[in-house]
């Protein structure tokens, strides 16, 4: 998620504001403590311009 972060030129904080969540659990999710509900990774993934999977970074 920080590439995604830099690639649209925003900090997390903005992000946070955007989909309307705490600053907290976006660090959580950034860290893989915490994942996106359903409902809300289609709003996180839209303000980033990118698909819900890409949001999660996968280990094969």
């Amino acid at each position: 998620m920080p590439y995604l972060l830099a690639k649209n030129k925003m900090k997390a904080v903005d992000l946070a504001r955007d989909v309307e969540i705490s600053q907290g659990f976006l660090s959580e999710v950034m860290a893989g403590k915490k994942f996106f509900s359903y409902p809300l990774a289609p709003k996180v993934a839209h303000r980033l311009g990118c698909k819900m999977e890409e949001l999660q970074e996968w280990k094969y």
